[in-house]
């Protein structure tokens, strides 16, 4: 059964399909003017300008992920490249160090800061 706004099947267990069919089925839940909650669209071809935009806004950094990929934690693909000059890092750095072990987001992350360190001496 489905809720009359949605085309996720209440009960459905979307976690095997593929991300990009995750992410049309998100867009219709969320609230096109959501007070708090916004959806954003995939960026396919340029991560890198992306992340430029994620740090020059002070945020937390960038998720990689794969578009066919299915949602699956003890699978994890997708890389969590973090802004190094984000502001709000200062006292957060022992939950970062102790989640990087279990979460699988976090198990590329010192992938991740090569790639954030390269591409800030790339500028």
């Amino acid at each position: 059964m489905a809720d009359r706004n949605s085309v996720i099947p209440i009960g459905e267990d979307t976690r095997y399909l593929p991300l990009i069919d995750r992410k049309l089925r998100l867009q219709t839940l969320v609230p096109k003017r959501a007070e708090r909650l916004l959806y954003c669209d995939h960026v396919e071809f340029d991560g890198e300008g992306l992340f430029r935009l994620a740090c020059e806004n002070d945020l937390e950094g960038v998720v990689a992920k794969r578009k066919s990929d299915p949602y699956l934690a003890e699978h994890a693909t997708w890389l969590k490249i973090r802004n190094q000059g984000y502001s709000q890092w200062v006292g957060r750095e022992e939950l970062f160090e102790r989640e990087r072990g279990t979460d699988p987001v976090m198990a590329g992350s010192d992938e991740s800061v090569q790639a954030c360190a390269a591409s800030a001496g790339a500028d």
